[in-house]
């Protein structure tokens, strides 16, 4: 009769150094990458890195409302780019068949004083410091108040984004930018030239519980206080 061996597996007690948590480490950023703040839009980023919201989205894949995460990484730009070297004969060739495309126009000089109020309404939420409640201001306003632009400029973004419903973005000079959210109608079209006072959009409660706007300002992608630059109301 043959003699059955019994064989014991004991589990080994897994070293106690190995299981400390170390401490979590985010991974150093590359060049031409962000990651994204509290409080971050596509169009803030792709201002402080001097760079068009359409771009950084394309290169990251992202698709309407354009929503971006605290902690997330983004390409922003800065890869190394492919110079086409054209010889001189091919140059003189090129340059009698065609004419080169005319210069995009300048954008129109726009003043940075006398800012206005976009509507008329009561405050009901002040600018954070510390950009943790608000980055802008909130007003409080009626369904279809007309909003209108704080100052001349240019359409920067007019669409939906996650969390801020109907938006309209102006860009005022190279530094400079006016966010109008929650809206329930926008007005004018993406590139579009708008002046002082303009009617651009139209008041509502899109993304939040009753009627409002919520205004930002921010110079070079960085938010400040509207109250600063806004008359006495």
């Amino acid at each position: 009769m043959s003699c059955v061996r019994k064989i014991a597996f004991h589990r080994i007690a897994p070293d106690p150094v190995s299981l400390q948590l170390q401490p979590f480490q985010l991974r150093p950023l590359k060049a031409g990458e962000y990651r994204v703040k509290r409080g971050d839009t596509l169009y803030s980023i792709a201002s402080r890195n001097g760079t068009n919201w359409k771009e950084v989205a394309r290169l990251n894949g992202l698709k309407a409302p354009y929503t971006v995460e605290v902690g997330q990484v983004l390409r922003v730009g800065g890869a190394a780019r492919t110079t086409r070297v054209v010889s001189s004969k091919s140059r003189t060739t090129a340059s009698k068949g065609r004419t080169a495309p005319p210069a995009p126009a300048p954008m129109p000089k726009v003043t940075l004083k006398g800012w206005s109020w976009p509507l008329r309404g009561v405050l009901i939420g002040r600018f954070s410091p510390t950009g943790k409640l608000n980055q802008g201001i909130r007003i409080a306003t009626t369904q279809g108040q007309p909003i209108h632009a704080t100052l001349g400029g240019k359409v920067a973004f007019a669409g939906y984004m996650r969390g801020y419903g109907n938006l309209m973005i102006l860009q005022h000079g190279p530094s400079y930018t006016s966010t109008y959210a929650y809206n329930s109608r926008l007005l004018v079209k993406e590139g579009q030239m708008v002046i002082k006072g303009q009617k651009i959009a139209e008041a509502g409660s899109q993304d939040t519980d009753r009627a409002q706007l919520y205004f930002e300002i921010r110079a070079n992608g960085v938010p400040v206080d509207p109250l600063r630059l806004l008359p006495p109301g």
